[in-house]
C-alpha cells in the first residue's frame, strides 16, 4: 500500500510537470549530475530505546537532478550513509557504547524549486523513498580502561541488511558560472526495524552540500 501510494503521487507530479511546463513558458533547465557531501546526526527510535543519543556520521554520494519542468524534478542519488547511535547504561557508569551502520543508500527524490528563476538563489523542496543495503556494522564499549570494538556479525546481533526510509528536506542552490552548489538539511525516517531481535529504527539528521555540474538541454 505504501509504495503504491509513492507512485500514484509520482504520476501526478509528472502529470503537474507537464502542465506547469507548457503554461509557464520558462526554459527548461538542463540536467546536472554532481556529488554531494555531508554530515549525519544519527539515534535509534522505538521501545527498546533505552539512553542512546546522536552519532555523527558522514553522508557522502552522487546524484542526478532530471527535470520535468522548470521547477520540478527527478533526483536519484547513490550514497554511503553511516548511521547508529551511542549508549549509556546508568547500572555501568563511567561505560559507554555505540553502534556504527554503514549503508549504500538510494534515495528515489522528487524535487520541486520554490523560484523559476534563472538567476539568484533558488529555494526548495524534496521528498522521496530510500533504499539502504548495510556495508558494515560495528559495536564499540568504552570505560575504565577498556576500549573495544566488535563487528555486528561476531556479536551475532542479527542486523537487518536492509533498511527502508522515508527522506524530506528543504535547502536553497545557487548557481555558479553555470555550475550549481546546493546546501540543503534533510530527514531520513526510517520505516524498518534495524534488527530483528529488537524494534528500533534509524533516525537521522543530515546536513550536506551538493556540488552539480550541467549535461545538456
Amino acid at each position: 500500500m505504501r509504495m503504491r501510494c509513492i507512485g500514484i503521487a509520482g504520476l501526478c507530479a509528472l502529470s503537474l510537470a507537464g502542465s506547469a511546463s507548457a503554461q509557464s513558458g520558462l526554459p527548461m533547465p538542463p540536467r546536472r549530475f554532481g556529488i554531494t557531501l555531508g554530515a549525519n546526526e544519527a539515534t535509534f527510535s522505538g521501545n527498546d530505546i533505552g539512553d542512546v543519543s546522536r552519532r555523527t556520521g558522514v553522508l557522502a554520494g552522487v546524484l542526478a537532478v532530471l527535470p520535468f519542468s522548470p521547477t520540478i524534478a527527478f533526483e536519484p542519488e547513490i550514497a554511503y550513509s553511516m548511521k547508529g547511535a551511542n549508549a549509556s547504561d546508568a547500572s555501568q557508569p563511567g561505560f559507554s557504547g555505540s553502534v556504527t551502520v554503514g549503508y549504500v543508500q538510494i534515495p528515489a527524490l522528487m524535487r520541486f524549486e520554490l523560484a523559476a528563476a534563472t538567476v539568484g538563489p533558488k529555494p526548495f523542496i524534496y521528498a522521496g523513498p530510500a533504499l539502504a543495503f548495510k556495508t558494515s556494522c560495528k559495536f564499540e564499549v568504552h570505560g575504565q580502561g577498556v576500549s573495544e570494538s566488535t563487528s555486528c556479525d561476531d556479536a551475532d546481533s542479527n542486523v537487518n541488511s536492509t533498511d527502508f526510509s522515508l527522506i524530506g528536506g528543504a535547502g536553497i542552490a545557487f548557481n555558479m558560472g553555470g555550475r550549481t552548489i546546493g546546501l540543503a538539511a534533510r530527514y531520513d525516517y526510517g520505516l524498518s526495524k534495524v534488527s530483528t531481535a529488537t524494534n528500533l529504527k534509524n533516525r537521522v539528521l543530515s546536513i550536506l552540500a551538493t556540488l552539480e555540474f550541467p549535461s545538456g538541454r
